[in-house]
């Protein structure tokens, strides 16, 4: 599907496409579920069979296959907490999603984005951006929401965006009625809409 100005909503799959949701589409985090499970078995194989070759299968060269053991043991933690990281998450509701998709209009939207910083990741299920307003779907608590709010105003700033409004809306209701009244306004999307979804996606996990 797309917008009136020939150009395709982030965040919206092309109905012929398949595959697996790419980041900012519906249906990212559930997928990631899946694939961060097979990416750690299939390191955790790997190290569990270096680890019987050195003690069990090829005791000889047991130091060799103990070195090669470790090493193989940084990638399968490493995408032990990956998975983690993704279990603590799932996809917006279908009901949600279904919901919001007759309401953006011609606004663009980036699905189920965790926005991650050094001390916390921020889940906000959908983020509509148009004309420098930046619009979130998620349930933050207050202090969690001025913490998002102001570590995208900094993102923001540093990388040349000014004078964005950033909002948080709480309940599908109050989203989806922000959207609403801005496609009522007839605002068009502009250039920077876009490049603002990108700095998005490079926030997001």
């Amino acid at each position: 599907m797309q917008s009136e100005d020939g150009v395709r909503p982030e965040g919206t799959a092309d109905k012929k496409n398949k595959g697996t949701p790419k980041k900012g589409e519906w249906g990212y985090l559930d997928s990631r579920h899946f694939t961060s499970l097979l990416r750690f078995i299939l390191f955790g194989l790997i190290t569990l069979i270096l680890a019987l070759c050195t003690w069990v299968i090829f005791p000889e060269h047991g130091k060799v296959f103990l070195i090669l053991a470790v090493i193989s043991a940084i990638p399968t933690a490493m995408a032990s907490v990956n998975l983690i990281m993704y279990l603590r998450f799932k996809s917006l509701s279908p009901e949600d999603h279904d919901a919001i998709e007759e309401n953006k209009g011609r606004i663009p939207c980036f699905y189920d984005s965790v926005l991650t910083t050094s001390e916390k990741s921020y889940y906000a299920p959908c983020i509509g951006v148009i004309n420098k307003n930046l619009m979130l779907y998620s349930s933050l608590d207050e202090k969690e929401e001025k913490e998002l709010i102001r570590h995208l105003t900094l993102m923001a700033k540093k990388n040349g965006f000014r004078e964005w409004h950033i909002r948080v809306f709480k309940t599908r209701e109050e989203f989806i009625n922000r959207l609403k009244y801005l496609n009522e306004q007839n605002i068009k999307v502009l250039k920077t809409d876009h490049e603002m979804l990108e700095l998005i996606g490079n926030l997001s996990l």
